[in-house]
């Protein structure tokens, strides 16, 4: 199929995970793709092969880079149609953890990228959309966001930003839909991706997986990409303001 045909999109974080699955999902729907990361090389690897995908190495949480990348969507591809917020960051290694023990540096860095970066790729792409009269706003959240885990994933910095993701993420949707601009959020589950290794290795985290994500496995980068598509296509045209899990289920245990 075709969902995008015709549809010019900017995907944060394209460069590995599920920024780079759902740069090449919307690539194989027909959008014109600028997949955007601060990793050059994986950027090089996602767009290989394909020639509707334009690369652009640009810092989120930068304001000069993000109003470089949407000028290049507009001027090389000629607008802008769809923003996928993807690019995001865990903290744990630069002193992430819970609220009493958080480092302070690893809080400003968490949100200068997960949050920060989110608001900077919107402020940027809206008046872009405005222009076409048109657009679709994804942003990646969390599954902790929307149902705190008591005893792990302790990075209380991480889950904040992703709150804060999903709270601007609705602002967005209510202020800008009589302009014709939706604006969703999918909230992931654990997916297996390269963030997500180092927990992959803790056991007591998988121990707490097999019973909290109860379809039984990690979810797939593809997962993502697919209900990204969705929300980016026509088929979600009267749905703006969803926060959607993807999540095996971790949300229905609460």
């Amino acid at each position: 199929m075709a969902r995008l045909a015709g549809r010019v999109a900017i995907v944060t974080g394209g460069a590995s995970g599920i920024g780079a699955a759902t740069v090449r999902r919307f690539a194989a729907e027909g959008a014109r793709v600028v997949a955007a990361d601060v990793d050059p090389a994986g950027l090089e690897e996602t767009a290989r092969g394909s020639p509707g995908i334009v690369a652009q190495t640009i810092d989120v949480a930068g304001a000069a880079d993000v109003e470089r990348g949407v000028a290049a969507a507009c001027s090389i591809l000629g607008g802008l149609d769809v923003l996928v917020c993807a690019a995001g960051v865990v903290g744990s290694r630069f002193g992430d953890g819970p609220a009493a023990e958080c480092r302070e540096e690893a809080w400003d860095h968490v949100m200068r990228i997960n949050l920060k970066g989110v608001w900077l790729c919107c402020k940027h792409a809206i008046p872009a959309m405005l222009a076409r009269g048109r657009g679709s706003i994804v942003t990646i959240s969390s599954v902790t966001a929307l149902c705190p885990p008591m005893d792990f994933f302790r990075s209380h910095a991480y889950i904040t930003s992703k709150g804060g993701v999903i709270t601007l993420t609705r602002c967005i949707a209510s202020y800008y839909a009589r302009a014709g601009i939706r604006a969703n959020v999918i909230a992931p589950g654990m997916i297996d991706t390269p963030m997500s290794k180092r927990m992959q290795g803790v056991p007591e985290i998988m121990e707490f997986l097999a019973d909290r994500q109860p379809l039984g496995r990690l979810g797939a980068s593809a997962d993502i990409a697919s209900a990204a598509l969705f929300l980016a296509s026509e088929e979600s045209r009267f749905i703006t303001g969803v926060a959607l899990p993807v999540d095996g289920g971790w949300s229905n245990h609460g």
